[in-house]
């Protein structure tokens, strides 16, 4: 028994598909690149994601002190 062809039938095929697949995503890719707003001017904020603050943090202390160590080390 031969098993030679039906092996490099299937790397063909997921050859062949692997490239199909490549170009539809490529081109999906450019697709959605195209409905992407584009910026006018100066560096805007982000268009899909917003920065999430908890609720704490966001009313006691203003987004450079939430970063730093307290003084005391705790």
């Amino acid at each position: 028994m031969d098993v030679v062809p039906y092996l490099s039938a299937v790397i063909l095929i997921s050859t062949i598909a692997t490239i199909f697949l490549a170009v539809l995503s490529y081109a999906a890719f450019k697709i959605r690149d195209k409905r992407k707003p584009k910026a006018k001017g100066a560096a805007a904020a982000p268009v899909y994601f917003h920065r999430y603050k908890p609720a704490a943090q966001a009313a006691d202390a203003p987004e450079d002190a939430a970063a730093t160590p307290s003084e005391d080390g705790a």
